[in-house]
């Protein structure tokens, strides 16, 4: 029987970077029997038909095959949730077992290894509202934000993934020790030899200053603003030394969010069914 494994997110935990890095790594894969889609072409013929509904695009027959003895990978962290809609009063990411329960019984894959990156609160936030500002309607960050402070967590996005795939086997790692292991995470997760692969050596686009978002907050009071004028205000206010990046908080906010961070990755590193990814001991 295959190994099937589902990378499921989170978001802006390095996901664009890993999932470009295997696809220069293709021959590798290939010769090491993992089998992957590249992410464009699986959510062309996945991912937006059969989730997004996408009715203008045909849902692709699956690809993966079960009787075989190699590893089928898929990869793509916008199937638990879109980025505007990871947040939600009652959670982050709450239509994650639906939808990832969906996409893995169209394709087949039989009790399938959880690949889950979490990130520290108080720069993932920021990270995905920007994200969302790239392809949805503006609006200000306090809107986005729909998840109490408090309530924040990522314990419970990897509990219901567990529960909606019977127990699976969840691997967790934390974005902000990824830099400099990438090679050892893609290896811990396909068991390929961490030389294997090709990591992509471009990886700055243009981030968001602060500057950004107080231009695009002042040109939405005049009128609505559009994607090109996104695009426009990033490249005129690139994050970098003269526009640091975009930070919402309050000082009294910051404090809150390391501490409920620090308790979730105490939570999830203390049960034994999740496996906490070390890059020490990789």
């Amino acid at each position: 029987m295959a190994r099937n494994i589902l990378w499921l997110g989170a978001h802006k935990t390095g996901t664009t970077f890993l999932q470009k890095s295997l696809d220069l790594s293709g021959d590798a894969l290939k010769a090491g029997q993992v089998h992957y889609v590249a992410l464009d072409r699986f959510r062309q013929d996945y991912t937006r038909p059969l989730l997004n509904g996408r009715t203008d695009m045909e849902l692709g027959a699956s690809v993966y095959r079960q009787d075989w003895d190699g590893i089928n990978l898929v990869f793509d962290e916008n199937v638990p949730a879109l980025v505007q809609h990871v947040c939600h009063p009652e959670g982050l990411y709450t239509t994650a077992p639906e939808r990832s329960r969906l996409l893995a019984d169209h394709l087949g894959l039989e009790r399938p290894t959880i690949v889950f990156g979490i990130r520290p609160f108080a720069s993932y936030l920021p990270s995905l509202y920007c994200e969302t500002l790239k392809s949805t309607p503006f609006k200000m960050f306090r809107k986005f934000l729909r998840t109490p402070l408090e309530t924040l967590t990522w314990y419970p996005v990897l509990k219901s993934l567990q529960a909606a795939f019977d127990g699976a086997e969840v691997l967790v790692y934390q974005y902000e020790d990824l830099k400099g292991n990438e090679r050892a995470l893609l290896s811990r997760v396909t068991g390929l030899a961490p030389d294997s692969f090709t990591l992509l050596e471009k990886t700055e686009r243009p981030g968001f200053s602060h500057r950004t978002i107080r231009e695009l907050r002042e040109l939405s009071q005049k009128r609505k603003v559009l994607h090109k004028d996104v695009r426009a205000a990033v490249k005129a206010y690139p994050r970098g030394p003269e526009y640091p990046g975009y930070w919402p908080w309050k000082p009294e906010e910051k404090p809150v969010l390391a501490d409920v961070y620090a308790a979730d990755v105490a939570r999830i590193k203390a049960d034994d069914s999740l496996t906490f990814l070390d890059f020490n001991t990789l």
